[in-house]
């Protein structure tokens, strides 16, 4: 049992690094982002009718990828403990 919740963290800190991770990287990409107004007139058929925000996924993916790394981890926690305890 004691893998099990070992697995667990293990996976719970990878999806809290990644998660930040991309919240920090969007932040710092708008806080310098800089428009260019005046050269974006020239090249006005490049510019699109709709914009998007953000990025809707399924969260069914976070599901099966924290599932993953915790059946990873608990396979590397366990061959660990067989081979070099």
């Amino acid at each position: 049992m004691k893998t099990v919740i070992q697995a667990l963290l293990i996976s719970l800190m990878a999806h809290i690094v990644y998660f930040a991770a991309t919240i920090s990287i969007g932040y710092w990409k708008t806080k310098l982002y800089k428009p260019d107004v005046a050269n974006a007139w020239e090249r006005v058929d490049m510019l699109q009718n709709e914009a998007v925000f953000g990025q809707a996924g399924s969260p069914v993916v976070y599901l099966f990828s924290f599932v993953g790394i915790t059946a990873v981890s608990a396979l590397a926690i366990h061959l660990y403990k067989t081979f070099w305890s």
